[in-house]
């Protein structure tokens, strides 16, 4: 008879299957790595220019393509999984079996409290600039701090959930890192592109090692 702890450990088991190769910390940090990028560009006078002389020789039509890269980041994230798809199956997953990813990677508490910190970091920006203790620039840097504190708690928490030591040094890594964009002079696009980068690089660094050893394992079981 299967007791309850046994089904408990195989359901995250099976969960954490889907984080073992590494693939999904390469997902994610090519989506915050292409989000940071996008935002920065966008945010550039050149850029703004260029899309300012589209428009001037080919009329509005050519702003709304230019502003096509904004949806780059998504577009990029479903790539990822659909190239993710066709890895696994055909290579990776193909005699241990596919495993279908849950809509939830963290359990509502962890997303609730992760919601609770941006909107509280936020929250306290805008009161602080209220009362004249911070300035404008704070607040706007503050958005991207807030931003890495969230997920880096939600990493901490899907390392927690799942028995993944790596997320948690993951989480408490990026979180120091957004900390430092508080304390430096940086505009809302470039700490939008240190955001990016620096968590781009962080997971990029965890997707390549594992998947490295998940490669090595499986080719040492052939």
């Amino acid at each position: 008879m299967t007791s309850p702890s046994d089904v408990k450990r195989l359901i995250r088991e099976t969960r954490r299957y889907e984080f073992a190769d590494g693939l999904r910390d390469i997902q994610m940090a090519i989506t915050l790595g292409i989000m940071g990028v996008v935002t920065w560009l966008v945010l550039q006078p050149l850029w703004i220019n260029t899309l300012h002389e589209w428009v001037q020789k080919y009329g509005r039509g050519a702003a709304w393509l230019g502003l096509l890269v904004i949806f780059l980041a998504p577009l990029a994230a479903w790539g990822m999984l659909a190239l993710m798809n066709v890895v696994r199956k055909r290579w990776l997953w193909r005699e241990s079996g596919m495993v279908k990813p849950t809509p939830w990677i963290v359990s509502r508490r962890v997303t609730v409290l992760s919601a609770v910190i941006l909107v509280v970091c936020l929250a306290f920006a805008v009161l602080a600039r209220h009362q004249g203790w911070v300035e404008d620039a704070f607040v706007l840097r503050m958005l991207w701090a807030a931003t890495g504190w969230s997920f880096g708690y939600t990493l901490i928490g899907m390392g927690r959930e799942l028995g993944l030591p790596r997320y948690i040094w993951l989480g408490l890594t990026g979180g120091v890192l957004s900390t430092i964009l508080i304390f430096l002079q940086l505009t809302f696009a470039q700490a939008a592109l240190a955001f990016g980068l620096s968590w781009g690089l962080l997971l990029s660094a965890s997707g390549i090692f594992t998947l490295r050893r998940a490669i090595a394992a499986k080719e040492a079981g052939e």
